[in-house]
């Protein structure tokens, strides 16, 4: 078994859809109600409008992980395009920075530091 991906039900797929292109400094393949987003390692993140009565389109209790080479730089970028992070924190083997989506789901932007 291998991880292929990860799919966000949203209601507010136009702007979810500019927030992860931004967030991920990557454009979208654009489909009918959805949207996916290819990650360097192969695997990928995409939005979907829900199909059935009952998805849940909103935040809580996931958080999605994403590693970056830089925290500074990330929050840099982000932080001139308009996506508001947290301050960095110490975690073991590194530091995260945290930000919310327009449906308020949580994502942590984490930097390793390097093996001493």
């Amino acid at each position: 078994m291998r991880y292929d991906g990860t799919m966000l039900i949203t209601e507010q797929l136009e702007e979810c859809q500019r927030f992860y292109a931004t967030l991920l400094g990557a454009q979208s393949a654009p489909g009918a109600g959805w949207a996916r987003f290819a990650l360097a390692d192969g695997s990928w993140i995409a939005l979907h409008t829900p199909w059935q009565p009952g998805m849940t389109t909103s935040g809580g209790s996931q958080v999605m992980l994403l590693e970056v080479d830089s925290l500074e730089a990330e929050t840099a970028r982000l932080a001139a395009a308009g996506i508001a992070c947290s301050e960095p924190h110490d975690i073991p083997g590194g530091a995260v920075v945290t930000v919310t989506d327009p449906d308020g789901r949580t994502i942590q932007l984490i930097a390793y530091s390097p093996a001493s």
